[in-house]
């Protein structure tokens, strides 16, 4: 697909469904490596990508995230829009289905910055939102090689048995999962709220 600027950002969807075709290693480090040359906090780059392309941890990931809203529903069912949380959770764990995972971490706030900034320590350091912007430009490379991806943030309910899953470690929490492949479907493009609804201008 040859696009670029905001032709490639319009042709950007998010696809859940997939080909068998595998995706290829060497493809998945070209489009870490474009994600890579996102802007970051203070250029610390203190992002963190893991490809997950075993089908085993997949599904073992997979099944760690609808065991934690099995428990999230069960405790919250008291909640009048519960059942409407319960349907829309089933898909959290469809990721498995793509033939490769992107987890996108970022490096925590230590403690001296929690101590110096309190609640402000994470936007303050910025590395979650600069790993945001990097599955960003991994997502937009992925358009424009043809291949379909999901950015994914409700798994993240189980992201404590994720990141050990993973082996990430406790200095790195995640950010966002990546579904990717070749996409089996060809979504139409959602509307998008007018431009005045989103921007304020103070003059």
């Amino acid at each position: 697909m040859n696009t670029d600027g905001l032709d490639l950002l319009r042709a950007r969807r998010s696809v859940r469904k997939f080909t068998c075709d595998p995706v290829d290693k060497t493809m998945v480090s070209s489009l870490v490596e474009r994600a890579a040359w996102a802007p970051s906090a203070s250029n610390r780059q203190d992002w963190h990508f893991t490809a997950v392309f075993s089908a085993e941890l997949k599904h073992a990931m997979a099944e760690a995230v609808r065991a934690r809203w099995r428990e999230i529903i069960e405790v919250n069912r008291n909640l009048g829009f519960i059942e409407e949380m319960e349907r829309y959770s089933t898909s959290f764990g469809d990721f498995e289905r793509a033939p490769v995972v992107i987890a996108v971490a970022a490096r925590r706030v230590d403690s001296v910055r929690r101590q110096m900034f309190g609640d402000a320590a994470a936007a303050t350091v910025g590395g979650a939102t600069s790993a945001a912007m990097a599955a960003q430009n991994l997502m937009l490379a992925a358009t424009a090689h043809g291949l379909g991806s999901c950015c994914m943030t409700g798994a993240l309910a189980a992201s404590n048995e994720l990141t050990r899953l993973l082996g990430l470690g406790k200095r790195m929490e995640l950010v966002c999962l990546i579904a990717l492949g070749w996409p089996a479907e060809a979504p139409a493009p959602p509307p998008r709220k007018q431009l005045n609804e989103v921007l304020r201008m103070i003059e």
